[in-house]
């Protein structure tokens, strides 16, 4: 606990009832690394033979291809059969440690989220992923779907309304402990995707999913191994939904892009809580050198179902010769009602930010890179969640994280990190955010060992 005279532990207590930590994030995306474009030789027009053009009688037909039988019901039994698809499984375990150099009485690395033990180790993912992949090529109807199941720390950060949580936070199934001021485990399991899914042979490709699934805003996933950093970026671990219950579609507009386009519960909703729903939207425009996806959603995302929360992330990723892969994101959200004003009146809440990150191949089994943050939650209404104008001021949340990984054999990764935090959030006079509210910066060293089995 942090060390505040007795009125400022009075008034932090109070406001903490008011205002509620928001541990929101996909379908993950793997920090990709694109094979090098080929250079085309610039063409000289003066080397061009002019080819003379011969009238015919006959006009040739145009191909077009082979026809996709797209509206036949017939297809499946005309031969064009399936070339993908097929049952899987995937699973693997994520445990590391994280090493405090202020050493926090309640050995907690708050606000860090996900690897947020402090000096001690932690078993954050054994993970287990079931299912069927749709059969997106060919021509035909396929259906699929697929179950995740994650136990160890990160249930934490995974929990959905209506499935691991009653309507009124409580747990379902996972057991108490230090966690959420004595009311959650470290350890517990989490369902964090539960969908079916259907390929539909309509233009070029047309993929439905409906039910529990990851969200498709941002960068980082709650993935493990889709990750190159063990840490987490402010704005994937407070900005930022996990997951999404409804219906969610991505077309195949072409050889480089794709549309998506769905209706969900809002942010780690299982149930409808508000009778209301929330749109979210997006596109990805990728070839081989770099990449562009844009995404929001947009809803009424409080218990009444009266105010309006907007959020959207751009994510850019550009291969830089052989060995380079930069990636750069922003996000913004805005929500209605989303803190008090100075005069305790209901104003707009603001949060945004900038992301940058570097990385490197190094040698064929070390990747090098470096990740550079700035997350503004303007009125705290996101990291530490009092938006309350009168009691805190909000502010600016900066992170430089220097990381590698190491692959000495195909299913071993192992990550080691050095990170620093710094903020100058005011929070009821406290000193900072970190170290029990005693400092306003923050130095972690941490390594996990992912095993995929």
């Amino acid at each position: 606990m942090p060390h505040y005279p007795n009125w400022r532990l009075f008034l932090l207590a109070g406001a903490f009832s008011i205002g509620r930590a928001c541990f929101a994030q996909d379908v993950g995306v793997e920090p990709v690394v694109l094979p090098p474009s080929v250079e085309a030789a610039p063409v000289s027009y003066e080397d061009v033979e002019v080819q003379p053009i011969t009238l015919t009688d006959e006009i040739e037909p145009v191909s077009w291809g082979e026809p996709c039988c797209n509206y036949n019901v017939g297809c499946c039994n005309n031969g064009c059969g399936s070339q993908g698809g097929g049952w899987f499984t995937d699973a693997w375990i994520s445990q590391g440690y994280t090493a405090n150099f202020d050493h926090p009485a309640d050995n907690f690395n708050t606000p860090m989220t996900f690897n947020d033990r402090a000096d001690e180790y932690q078993m954050n993912q054994l993970y287990l992923a079931m299912g069927k992949e749709v059969d997106d090529q060919s021509c035909c109807w396929s259906l699929g779907g697929r179950v995740d199941l994650l136990y160890g720390s990160d249930y934490f950060f995974t929990m959905a309304n209506g499935l691991e949580l009653h309507q009124d936070g409580t747990r379902k199934w996972n057991g108490d402990g230090p966690r959420d001021s004595g009311n959650a485990a470290l350890y517990g399991l989490a369902m964090p995707q539960l969908y079916g899914e259907i390929f539909a042979p309509i233009g070029n490709g047309l993929r439905v999913k409906f039910g529990h699934f990851y969200t498709i805003i941002g960068y980082e996933s709650v993935m493990a191994p889709q990750n190159f950093f063990y840490s987490h970026a402010y704005t994937m671990q407070y900005g930022e939904p996990f997951t999404h219950t409804g219906i969610l579609g991505s077309y195949t507009a072409g050889d480089n892009l794709t549309l998506h386009a769905g209706i969900t519960n809002g942010w780690d909703n299982f149930d409808n809580i508000n009778g209301q729903c929330s749109g979210l939207f997006g596109f990805q425009y990728a070839n081989d050198v770099s990449s562009l996806s844009y995404s929001f959603i947009n809803g009424k995302e409080d218990a009444d179902g009266l105010n309006n929360r907007f959020l959207q992330s751009l994510v850019y990723t550009r291969k830089l010769g052989n060995r380079w892969t930069y990636v750069f994101q922003s996000d913004l959200g805005v929500e209605e009602n989303g803190k008090l004003n100075a005069a305790f009146e209901p104003d707009t809440a603001f949060w945004y930010g900038i992301n940058q990150y570097l990385f490197m191949k190094y040698t064929e089994t070390i990747d090098l890179g470096v990740r550079l943050e700035w997350f503004r939650d303007e009125d705290n209404a996101r990291v530490i969640a009092i938006p309350i104008e009168a009691f805190s001021q909000g502010g600016n949340y900066y992170e430089l994280t220097l990381g590698a990984n190491w692959k000495p054999y195909d299913f071993v990764n192992v990550r080691p990190e050095l990170r620093y935090d710094w903020s100058n959030v005011d929070l009821l006079g406290a000193q900072g955010p970190y170290n029990d509210f005693m400092d306003k910066q923050m130095w972690t060293a941490s390594f996990d060992v992912i095993f995929k089995f």
